[in-house]
């Protein structure tokens, strides 16, 4: 059973198992890629390599000392939210959370520390823009969300990146834990009383209180017009295709959720009966729904060659429409919501993706949605709802394909 407390103004929630050895905490804060200063895109990025990498108090950075005790750390940015999360051996936990606290709340910002990252983030930036795969996914959110903070690449861009300075990043470091909502998870066999001990300690109660994303003022996206690729590469090829979908509080993503699994890439999906099964286009392929705060991305990215690309597209759109039109089935139909469910069951029962889930919802939202909520949501989608879900999809499709035609 996941306790929600209050440690000053932070909420922390606990998902405690007693007889677990380990523990996971996160710490998630509701400040991402669309809250970078203007022109500085990348710059919580940068934040969360700083975070991890740099020294602390002079000495190993906060991830190699937590490796060091055998545990794991990472992080992540996403376009709302930093992520800090590890896990460790219940006795090192309070050492952890210390220096995690340390790392977030004191980060070293130099201009030493700043140009290595620099360097790193340069090289990821490269590295992701030479693959098709992930290139493609930042076009189309470019193009989804164009005039949208949404839009903008979560690791900024090589020219964004290079105007990135000590005293920006500073203000970015300030401005993010003056302004943004925390939250604070753990799961695993840590008793609450010395979790709560431990994130005193560290000084993450010390965070000001703010509302959560998603009880703020919706900034809706413009419109974007609907648009296919009108030329096609002349080589292998990612295609993604997707809309808008709802926000995280709309009760009609569930719907979206389960229209995604339907599109999926178990061979239980109609999309996988359809392009691989009956016509041989893609071997590679899957669909999601992401919500945020106040708007929402429906997407599927498949790989196809060059002259079977068009073709999948023109599949993709007719099945979307047939699913419209006459419903999703009544064997596809309760299939993709038993994947939905699973894929819950899933991340509750992963230590790391509970933890992760617990603390970025609370962020996000003023009440979190434990599994079990999820799960009757998803039980509740009827078929009426996803055939909705399929129209709205298919009347606002963009896609996108890379690399572009030369």
């Amino acid at each position: 059973m996941t306790e929600q407390l209050l440690m000053n103004n932070v909420p922390v929630l606990v998902d405690r198992t007693p007889g677990s050895r380990t523990t996971t905490v996160c710490v998630a804060v509701g400040s991402g890629a669309r809250h970078d200063p203007e022109n500085v895109a990348g710059a919580t990025h940068m934040l969360e390599h700083l975070v991890m990498s740099a020294p602390l108090d002079g000495g190993p950075s906060l991830s190699e000392r937590t490796e060091r005790l055998g545990g794991n750390c990472n992080a992540l940015t996403s376009p709302e939210l930093l992520v800090i999360h590890a896990q460790m051996l219940n006795e090192d936990a309070a050492r952890v959370i210390g220096w995690i606290g340390t790392s977030l709340l004191r980060p070293e910002l130099t201009a030493a520390t700043l140009d290595r990252e620099r360097q790193v983030v340069l090289q990821e930036l490269s590295a992701a823009a030479s693959d098709p795969s992930d290139a493609v996914q930042d076009a189309f959110l470019t193009r989804l969300f164009a005039g949208h903070p949404l839009g903008s690449p979560v690791g900024g861009d090589p020219e964004s990146v290079a105007r990135i300075t000590v005293d920006g990043m500073r203000d970015a470091h300030r401005q993010a834990l003056a302004g943004a909502p925390v939250a604070v998870s753990a799961v695993g066999g840590l008793p609450a009383g010395e979790l709560l001990d431990a994130l005193a300690e560290a000084g993450l109660g010390t965070l000001p209180a703010a509302a959560p994303l998603g009880a703020r003022p919706r900034h809706d996206p413009p419109a974007v017009p609907a648009g296919t690729p009108e030329r096609w590469p002349d080589d292998f090829c990612w295609l993604l295709a997707g809309s808008r979908a709802p926000h995280l509080g709309d009760p009609r993503r569930h719907a979206y959720t389960v229209l995604a699994h339907l599109m999926g890439a178990s061979p239980a999906s109609l999309l996988y009966a359809r392009i691989r099964n009956d016509e041989a286009l893609a071997y590679s392929f899957q669909s999601w729904s992401r919500a945020y705060s106040d708007t929402g991305a429906w997407r599927m990215l498949a790989g196809a060659e060059p002259a079977n690309a068009p073709r999948l597209l023109d599949s993709f759109r007719s099945l979307l429409a047939e699913v419209a039109s006459e419903g999703p089935g009544e064997e596809a139909f309760p299939a993709a919501v038993r994947q939905a469910v699973m894929e819950v069951v899933l991340r509750a029962e992963s230590q790391q993706d509970a933890a992760i889930a617990l603390a970025t919802d609370r962020a996000l939202a003023a009440e979190v949605t434990l599994p079990e909520q999820e799960i009757e949501a998803l039980g509740r989608v009827t078929a009426e709802e996803v055939a909705a879900a399929a129209a709205e999809v298919a009347r606002d499709l963009v896609a996108v394909v890379r690399p572009e035609a030369g």
